[in-house]
C-alpha cells in the first residue's frame, strides 16, 4: 500500500484476465492471509466468475513468508 510502484513490473486489471491462457499468481503471506492488494484484485474478479469467463483456464498460486510459522499453513 505504501510501497512505490515498480515500472518494470507490468500491472494487469481483472478485465484483462479473460485474454490469458492461464494464470500463475504469487504473493506474500502476511499473518496467515494474502496481501490486501491481492485480496482486492481477487475481489474485483467477481463478475468474471459470475459469467464463467475464466472457466477451463489453468490456474495456480504460490506464496512466501519471511520465516517458518509465519502463517503459510493458513494461506495454503
Amino acid at each position: 500500500m505504501k510501497a512505490p510502484p515498480r515500472s518494470e513490473v507490468p500491472n494487469i486489471s481483472p478485465k484483462q484476465l479473460p485474454e490469458a491462457d492461464g494464470f500463475l499468481f504469487g504473493f506474500p503471506a502476511r499473518y496467515g492471509n494474502m496481501s490486501a492488494q491481492f485480496r482486492a484484485f481477487l475481489d474485483a474478479t467477481g463478475s468474471l466468475w459470475n459469467k464463467q469467463a475464466l472457466a477451463g483456464k489453468p490456474a495456480s498460486f504460490f506464496f512466501a513468508t519471511a520465516s517458518q510459522g509465519s502463517g503459510q499453513e493458513e494461506v495454503a
